[in-house]
Formats: C-alpha cells, structure tokens, sequence
C-alpha cells in the first residue's frame, strides 16, 4: 500500500493474502537485487537474489536467475508451485506447477512469428500442470499457440480465472466527501469534467493519443480537465525499457499538455500509491484506457468501475470483456485517434449519458472479487493436484 506495483505483483499479492487468511501457507518469492525476507498480511514475503557464479560458468543468465526459485521450491517442498509470467520450470523437478498468464503470450507478434515461436514456447508452457488466463482473449491465445505446436507438443489444460478488484463499496456520505475534498485539491468546479488515465506512462499504453485528443478538447472546452496517475519507469525491471524510451514517452506527454498544464486543467501527479488512487477515481468522472498493446485484462476498468466511471477505451484485447459499448462505456477502434477524441467529447457534453453508463459500470465488479478470483484458483489447484496424485 506504500508503492504502487504492477499488475502482476498485485494480483499475487491480493490472492496470496486470501489465500493466506484460510489458512495455507503462502510464499510468494521474486528476484531482487539482494537477498531478503519478510512479512505482510501473514504472507511469507521473498527476495532471491541471482547467483552470480553461474554467469561465470557460462550457464546463462536465466540459469543463475532460476537456481535461488529451483533451491527454495525443492527445500520447502511446496504442493503448487504458482508461476506468474515466469515460463522457465526445468530446473523445479516433478512438482505440481501452475503458469499464470497476465498478459498477451506472445505479444507484440504478427501472426507468421507468432505461428513460427508456438512451438519453442509450447515447449517451455506445456511443463506446467495447468495454464491460468486472466481473460478469454489469453486463454484464446494459449489454445492457439498450442495448436500452432503440433500434435506432438504437450497438452494444454487451460483455465480462465479473472482478476478481481476490492469491489466493497464506500459508503455514499464518504465517497461524496472523498471527491469533494480531492475536487478541491486539483480546484475543480462542480462543471468541471474530469478524465483520468491510470497507469504507466510509456508508449504502448498509448498516452500520446490521449494527450492529444485532450489538448483539442481543452482547446475547445475550458471544463474538460485530466489528471495522469502513472510514471515512466512504474512497473517496468531494470533493463525491460531503455530509459531513453520512458524519458521520451514522458516528456513528449508534458509537451503536449502544456498549455492546459499551465491553465491547471491537466495535471501529471506522478506515481500514485494504492492508498491514496482510489480518492482520484472518486474525484474522476471518465476513465481514459488508449493502450496500443492488447491489453490482457484490466485492473484500472475494475477500479473505475466500483466508483461508477464510464471508461472510454481503445479496442484491445480483453476490455471488451469488461467494457460494452454504449452499456458502461465507449470503445473504439485502436489507434483511432479522432474516435477516442469524439468519445471524450460526447461524455464530456452529455451528463445524463455519463450518468447512465456510470450506474451501469458499477454494477460489473460485483462479479469481479478478489474471493472469486481465489476460488477459481482452488479449482485449478486441487485439479492439479488430483492429477499429480494419480500419476504418482
């Protein structure tokens, strides 16, 4: 709750604390620059820090990354193993060992890469006793890279568990006063429009477009304002993303919003903790989503959504399972520029239609909890485990 963390990272920790809270004994285990331990929510908490020695003995990079897990998961004897994003299981022997795939596999491909790598990365997934997609579009993905592999190829035993959100509702008084005093801080008027955008600041996610379809509606509509929650270098490891890459996606994002930066109609605030984002929702009137990538779920839409934001978002990926057009909010084309434009604009001039898709997005997370998202992953666990038990 101290510093924002990426997707990935959330979803964990918010399963392992459920998980921990019915009484299982959960760690959850990450590389780090050092070694290190602790506790949060009676989760064990890890750092494993990359053994140097193996670089020099030429076995790789990703051997002197994998060797800490391999020794941790073969001391404690685990019954799952729960890999986020993390494909490389051979050093983990015959342990019952579940993948978890938060984003697009394979992304950023073209469909003739994509069907040339499916069989070298079926190859490194189908090692897992189950694949987890947080949406049907990964899960989609996952069959098709499958199939791309070939008969031979291991099987894949998918299972679709959304992520979920913290979908208790503040009660009416206090999230009336929650906006109201952030209103104030940014000071907005009650005729104030308010879009917001959540997230990385970094080219994929698409804030240019935003920033540009803004800087015409501000030019247009003193009222229109938009407040940035996010940074360049959040969520991003040490090396992922040159820093010439984020330092050109900020910067280029500050020089478009100048103008309305200036006249305090934009505002950059950096990254936002957990804590303190969900007062900038309640404050928000439109969630902006423009990703460029094919965005594999979608926290964000969650989060607006339990405080009753329309979103209006690029097509991509899995939003359309979270967003419905003209129901509780606006999709368009991805990369159409004028069209996420035109949609800011009607929300912006149209309050009862804000209102209407607002009341309708608020209903959406109820189906979206943290508990339900832990309760599919029983499933697949004690799948996995009936099924390493008959074979042993």
């Amino acid at each position: 709750m101290v510093e924002a963390s990426g997707g990935t990272e959330r979803v964990a920790l918010e399963v392992a604390r459920i998980q921990s809270g019915r009484g299982h004994d959960v760690t959850v285990a990450s590389k780090g620059e050092d070694d290190w331990e602790g506790a949060w929510e009676g989760v064990r908490l890890l750092h494993l820090k990359p053994y140097a020695w193996a670089r020099a003995v030429s076995l790789g990079k990703i051997a002197g990354s994998s060797l800490p897990l391999a020794k941790l998961v073969h001391l404690r004897r685990f019954d799952i193993v729960h890999l986020h994003e993390y494909p490389n299981t051979r050093l983990l022997g015959s342990y019952a060992k579940v993948m978890h795939f938060h984003n697009e596999p394979l992304g950023g491909s073209t469909a003739s890469e994509f069907a040339e790598a499916a069989p070298a990365y079926w190859a490194l997934v189908g090692r897992s006793s189950a694949q987890v997609a947080v949406s049907e579009f990964v899960a989609g993905r996952l069959r098709s890279a499958r199939e791309l592999a070939g008969a031979d190829s291991p099987p894949a035993n998918i299972f679709k568990v959304s992520n979920g959100v913290n979908s208790k509702g503040i009660r009416a008084r206090l999230l009336n006063d929650i906006r109201r005093s952030t209103r104030q801080k940014l000071a907005l008027t009650d005729t104030d429009v308010l879009f917001l955008f959540v997230g990385a600041i970094r080219p994929e996610k698409g804030v240019d477009y935003l920033a540009r379809a803004f800087a015409r509606l501000s030019a247009e509509n003193p009222n229109a304002c938009l407040a940035v929650a996010g940074g360049g270098k959040l969520w991003i490891e040490k090396g992922w993303l040159n820093d010439k890459a984020v330092d050109t996606a900020e910067r280029q994002l500050v020089n478009i919003l100048s103008p309305a930066i200036e006249r305090k109609r934009a505002f950059v605030l950096g990254i936002v903790p957990p804590s303190e984002i969900m007062a900038y929702y309640a404050a928000g009137d439109v969630l902006v989503v423009p990703t460029m990538a094919q965005e594999a779920f979608g926290l964000t839409i969650l989060e607006a959504f339990t405080m009753g934001l329309p979103v209006v978002a690029f097509r991509s990926g899995g939003v359309p399972e979270l967003v419905e057009d003209r129901k509780n909010g606006i999709i368009v084309d991805q990369g159409d520029e004028e069209a996420l434009y035109l949609g800011m604009r009607e929300l912006m001039r149209d309050r009862d239609l804000r209102t209407r898709l607002g009341a309708a997005a608020a209903n959406v997370p109820a189906r979206y909890s943290w508990e339900n998202t832990a309760n599919g992953l029983d499933l697949v666990y004690r799948s996995v485990i009936e099924r390493q038990n008959s074979l042993s």
